[in-house]
C-alpha cells in the first residue's frame, strides 16, 4: 500500500471494519463528495503537521516499462555527440510535468481481502496543526448548466478549507487526479525536501491564506457564490466563500470572499459578526437556490440555531447579534431548543443556567429547507422551515419574508439511545451526602469535586450526506449517522423514516419502524483500539446501498462497511424484548424487564409533556 500499513479487519454480524493505524495525531477527518478521474475515493485527514490526502480504490497505475524510457547507447556505439560547450551554459532544468496513466479497468478484489487497497497518498506540510476541515457542498460540485460555468475550473480539482492551529485559515485547491509513483521520487525532492511543501505548487496546488483570526478557528464551512450577488459592489465572477467562527470576544464569524479565476494568495475578510454566545458549528445552506446559497446556519451553544444570510442587507438588528460597520447580512431565524427538565443536568456546562439543552451540532437536510440538530442528553430534532416534510404544513414565514422571527416547535424529534433518559434519571441523582449542612461555604468547597462539575461536555457530530436515486427522475435521499459519545446511530433515509414517523405523536426511537431504510440502525462494535472518536463522516457507494462510515481516532481511520441489505441489520430492541418476556414468562416480568417497562414509560411521559409545552 501506499503510505499506509495494510489495515486490521473486524468482522461482526452488522459489519466489517477496516482500521489503518496512522502516524500523525488526528484531528479532523472528510471523504471528498466526488471521485478522482480513475475512480478513486478520495479522503482528507488534518493532523500536527499538515493534510495528508489518501486515495483509495479505483483504477490503479500503469507499470512503466523500461522501453518507455528510451533505447538505451551501449558503450562506444557510433553516433555519439560530444559536446564542446562550456560547462557554464547548461541548459536550464526542465520543469517536471505529471501525466499518470492508468489501467482500464478497476482492480478485482481479493476474496482475502475484500476491500479497496489505498492506490497514493499525498502530504501537504503546513508545519502546524490542522484542527477542521471544510469542503465545497455536492451540489455545488454537481451542478451543470450555464449559471455554474465559473465554477469549471474548481470541478477538476480538489478544494478544502483547512482551519490551522497558527490562527490561520488555507484556502488550497489540487488537481482530483492522484500524482504518479515517479512523481513524488523526483531528484529535485532528494536535494531539497522542502520543496515538496505546500505552497510550493509541486503538486499543482494553489494556497491562499486567509487572516484575520486572533485566536484559533472553531470551525470552518465553504461554499460557492455564482456571481449573484447584489451586494459585493465591485464583485464579479464566481467566488469561494469561506466563513469561519472562533470564542473571540463573546463570539466572531468572518466571510471571506475568494475568486475562483485569480485567487489572491492573502485575503482579508469582508464582513464579521459578533454573536451573544460562541459558535459551537456552522454550515452554509446546500441548497442551489437564489435566496438559499448564501444562508449559513450557526449552532451557538445557549441551545439556539440562527440562520444568518450575509448578502440580504438587514433591516434591523436582532437582540444579541449585531453586524459590524461594514457588514452587510442579516439574521433571518431563530430556531430554539427544547428546555432541560429540572432535573437533567448531566451535562453542565458554562451556559447551562439558559434552561435549553445544550447543542452538540447542526446541519442542513433535505436540498437546504430543513434543519436537523443534535443535543447533549442524546436528543435530535428536525425543523421543518418551509413546511415541505411529510405531515406538515406549508411554512407560515416565507423564505423571502423571514427577518428576525423565531420558532421553537420541532416538526420530528427522537432519541439516538432509547435508553439515554432512563440513565440520565439514574445519573442525576444528587451525590452530595444528605446528612452534610449545605451552606454557601461547604457548597462552594464540594462542587469542585463532586461528580457534575468533573464530566467535560460530550462530543459528538452529524454527517449528512446525499445519496443519489436508482434513476434520474428520482429523488435523491439523505443519510444521516449521529455520533455522540460513544454511540454512533444511522438514519439510512431520512425521508423514508420521516414519513414512517409523521403520523404518530412527532417523535422517533430507534426500533419503531419496520420499513427498510425507515428506521435507525445503532452501529455496534465499533473498535478505535481505546482512543477518543475525533470525527465521523460517510462514504458514498452505488445507489441504494448504506454508504461506508469513516470514523477517525486519535490515532488510527475506521471504515465501517454495512452491507448491502440494510433490512439485514439486527439491533437491540429493549421495548420489545420487554413485551416478549412478559409473555413468556405467564405475564410476570423480571428484574431486568422491570427496568426496561419503566424506561419506557418514563419515554412515554416525557413525550406527553411536550405536547403541553408546545
Amino acid at each position: 500500500m501506499a503510505g499506509l500499513p495494510q489495515p486490521r479487519i473486524t468482522k461482526s454480524q452488522q459489519s466489517i471494519q477496516l482500521s489503518y493505524d496512522l502516524p500523525h495525531r488526528i484531528h479532523t477527518a472528510k471523504t471528498y463528495p466526488i471521485k478522482s478521474p480513475n475512480g478513486s475515493t478520495i479522503i482528507l485527514y488534518g493532523h500536527e503537521n499538515g493534510v495528508r490526502i489518501v486515495w483509495r480504490g479505483g483504477r490503479a497505475f500503469k507499470h512503466s516499462s523500461a522501453s518507455s524510457a528510451g533505447p538505451k547507447k551501449t558503450n562506444g556505439a557510433k553516433g555519439a555527440v560530444i559536446s564542446l560547450e562550456s560547462d557554464d551554459d547548461e541548459p536550464a532544468a526542465k520543469i517536471f510535468e505529471d501525466k499518470p496513466e492508468f489501467e482500464e479497468d478497476e482492480e478485482e478484489l481479493d476474496p482475502s481481502r475484500p476491500y479497496p487497497s489505498i492506490l497514493q497518498t499525498l502530504d501537504l506540510h503546513f508545519g502546524t496543526n490542522v484542527l477542521h476541515l471544510a469542503i465545497l457542498p455536492t451540489p455545488t460540485l454537481e451542478a451543470e448548466g450555464s449559471s455554474w460555468r465559473g465554477l469549471d475550473p474548481v470541478k477538476k480539482k480538489i478544494v478544502f478549507t483547512a482551519a490551522c492551529g497558527d490562527n490561520s485559515l488555507r484556502l488550497v485547491t489540487i488537481p482530483l487526479t492522484p500524482p504518479s509513483p515517479e512523481s513524488k521520487t523526483r531528484p529535485e525532492f532528494r536535494a531539497d525536501f522542502t520543496a515538496a511543501y505546500a505552497g510550493n505548487g509541486k503538486w499543482g496546488e494553489k494556497l491562499t491564506m486567509l487572516n484575520g483570526h486572533q485566536k484559533p478557528s472553531g470551525g470552518v464551512a465553504i461554499t460557492a457564490d455564482f456571481g449573484r450577488s447584489k451586494q459585493a459592489s465591485g464583485q464579479t465572477g464566481s467566488h469561494i466563500i469561506v466563513a469561519s467562527h472562533s470564542r473571540e470576544v463573546t463570539g466572531l464569524i468572518l466571510f471571506f470572499r475568494i475568486s475562483v479565476k485569480s485567487p489572491e494568495s492573502n485575503v482579508e475578510p469582508f464582513q464579521k459578526i459578533f454573536l451573544a454566545s460562541p459558535a459551537k458549528s456552522i454550515s452554509f445552506n446546500t441548497s442551489l437556490s437564489g435566496h438559499r446559497f448564501s444562508q449559513l446556519l450557526i449552532a451557538e451553544t445557549t441551545g439556539v440555531c440562527r440562520i444568518y444570510d450575509y448578502n440580504k442587507g438587514p433591516n434591523s438588528t436582532e437582540e444579541g447579534s449585531e453586524t459590524s460597520e461594514s457588514g452587510q447580512g442579516s439574521f433571518l431565524l431563530s430556531l430554539y431548543a427544547s428546555f432541560q427538565n429540572t432535573k437533567d443536568q448531566s451535562h453542565p456546562g458554562t451556559h447551562a443556567g439558559f434552561g435549553r439543552k445544550n447543542i452538540v451540532d447542526a446541519q442542513w437536510v433535505s436540498a437546504g429547507t430543513t434543519v436537523i440538530v443534535l443535543l447533549s442528553d442524546g436528543e435530535w430534532a428536525l425543523w421543518d422551515i418551509e413546511g415541505e416534510g411529510p405531515g406538515t404544513t406549508r411554512n407560515e414565514l416565507p423564505t423571502e419574508t423571514i427577518h428576525g422571527g423565531s420558532r421553537a416547535q420541532y416538526s420530528l424529534t427522537g432519541y439516538v439511545d432509547t435508553g439515554a433518559k432512563s440513565r440520565q434519571s439514574i445519573q442525576n441523582q444528587p451525590t452530595t451526602s444528605r446528612f452534610a449542612p449545605m451552606t454557601p461555604s461547604t457548597r462552594k468547597s464540594t462542587e469542585p469535586f463532586s461528580a457534575g462539575a468533573s464530566k467535560g461536555a460530550i462530543k459528538g457530530k452529524i454527517s449528512v450526506v446525499e445519496i443519489a436515486g436508482p434513476s434520474p427522475t428520482t429523488p435523491s435521499e439523505d443519510s444521516i449517522v449521529f455520533w455522540l459519545g460513544e454511540t454512533y446511530t444511522i438514519i439510512p433515509s431520512l425521508s423514508k423514516y420521516w414519513a414512517a414517523n409523521s403520523r404518530k405523536t412527532g417523535s422517533g426511537n430507534l426500533f419503531n419502524s419496520v420499513a427498510s431504510g425507515s428506521r435507525m440502525l445503532r452501529l455496534e462494535c465499533i473498535d478505535l483500539q481505546g482512543e477518543r472518536c475525533t470525527g465521523i463522516d460517510q462514504i458514498t457507494k452505488t445507489q441504494g446501498l448504506i454508504p461506508e462510515i469513516l470514523v477517525s481516532g486519535e490515532h488510527r481511520l475506521a471504515i465501517l462497511t454495512t452491507g448491502s441489505k440494510s433490512k439485514e441489520l439486527k439491533t437491540r430492541q429493549p421495548e420489545r424484548l420487554a413485551l416478549t418476556e412478559k409473555s413468556a414468562n405467564n405475564g410476570e416480568l423480571d428484574v431486568l424487564g422491570i427496568n426496561q417497562e419503566l424506561a419506557r414509560m418514563e419515554n412515554g411521559q416525557s413525550r406527553r409533556g411536550k405536547l403541553f409545552e408546545s
